[in-house]
């Protein structure tokens, strides 16, 4: 099946006798015209992405429910139901918060870590180099610190 397509079925051109055009088959750059690929595939599939979405949306909510009955049954009940609920939302993504600011923290600090031990490495393979390479005349007695001089 061509992607290109065109019907003239609805247009009439000036002077044309009203019949009926068929639709081009063939496109003029049948080569050079790519067919798409169906994307129904990716809008069926949920991506992980989108289930670690629901999944932690679904955690919270199952929380909050929990905290929500613990606390109205702690607090008096002149407290608004939507005071309570708007104060354990709050107190949930906080600690969502400093969760995520926590492995944060943990990420950073291993990735500046092992940047530190690269550049450490990259370091003293360059001085082991350079000494290979420049110490060699030091080694084939060419060198002032192989050997004694005399004085001049």
């Amino acid at each position: 099946m061509s992607l290109i397509c065109v019907c003239f079925d609805n247009f009439q051109f000036y002077g044309s006798s009203g019949e009926e055009t068929g639709a081009i088959d063939d496109p003029f750059f049948g080569d050079l015209v790519e067919e798409e690929e169906s994307d129904e595939d990716d809008e069926t599939e949920e991506s992980s992405v989108d289930l670690l979405i629901r999944f932690l949306q679904s955690m919270f909510k199952k929380a909050s429910k929990r905290a929500k009955k613990a606390s109205r049954s702690v607090l008096p009940a002149a407290m608004s139901p939507q005071l309570v609920s708007f104060a354990v939302d709050g107190v949930l993504l906080l600690a969502a918060l400093s969760i995520v600011k926590a492995l944060l923290e943990v990420v950073c600090t291993l990735g500046g870590t092992v940047f530190v031990v690269i550049l450490l490495l990259r370091v003293i393979w360059a001085a082991v180099s350079y000494f290979q390479s420049s110490g060699s005349s030091f080694n084939q007695g060419e060198g002032s610190f192989g050997s004694a001089q005399p004085v001049t």
